[in-house]
């Protein structure tokens, strides 16, 4: 009977040891990935605040007067207030 105990418990004790070697490879595996991802996010979140940074720049107004400088517009505007009464009574 010990003998039979004894082979069990050594059953169960390389059941646990092979589970335990089996984890801890699948997390060093998991945290490559997860060291992944965290470069990749750190790329895309700089791809993201350059293309935001391109998008500012191009809706400015600096980038529209340079452009309308550029192709020789220059008529300037004139905006309309609605200070004078003929604007309001005329609608």
């Amino acid at each position: 009977m010990k003998s039979l105990t004894k082979y069990f418990i050594w059953f169960i004790f390389a059941i646990l040891l092979t589970g335990n070697v089996f984890i801890f490879l699948n997390s060093i595996k998991l945290s490559d990935e997860i060291n992944h991802f965290e470069k990749e996010t750190k790329n895309l979140h700089q791809e993201n605040l350059n293309i935001e940074n391109k998008i500012y720049e191009v809706d400015s107004l600096q980038y529209a007067a340079s452009m309308a400088s550029e192709l020789d517009f220059t008529q300037k505007a004139e905006p309309v207030y609605l200070e004078n009464l003929k604007y309001a009574k005329s609608q």
